[in-house]
């Protein structure tokens, strides 16, 4: 089996890797109005964050997150917004509940996973959440 965190590390670098990783275009975001582009670019960017983080999992053996199955761990990213500025804090899971807002599609099956893309796209995961 392939060590998760060193793939990881190795492959999910920049949002151009990530890109790359789940097979998805680049997209135009200039069709949305100046003061709501970036955060929905920075929707999609996280979007394609985590189908690339969940594609390396499954390729080291970990599978599919399974919304059936209450005692299935789905790990999430969680953030600091202080006024000193936006840091990542820790990963949190949650079984199978999908809470309004809580954004059920952008989970991972580890906290290895969830912790990588946290701190290694802290800009983008700003950008979702205060931008």
């Amino acid at each position: 089996m392939k060590n998760l965190k060193k793939e990881l590390e190795e492959r999910l670098t920049s949002i151009e890797a990530a890109y790359n990783e789940a097979g998805r275009p680049k997209v135009d975001f200039t069709v949305y109005p100046e003061n709501m582009r970036v955060h929905e670019e920075g929707d999609y960017n996280a979007k394609v964050i985590v189908e690339a983080a969940r594609k390396i999992e499954r390729e080291c053996g970990l599978g599919e997150i399974d919304w059936a199955d209450p005692s299935q761990r789905k790990w999430a990213p969680w953030f600091w917004m202080r006024p000193s500025g936006f840091a990542f804090e820790s990963s949190g899971y949650v079984f199978t509940r999908a809470g309004a807002g809580s954004g059920s599609r952008l989970r991972v099956l580890t906290e290895i996973a969830a912790d990588h893309i946290g701190k290694t796209f802290l800009e983008v995961w700003e950008a979702v959440q205060l931008k």
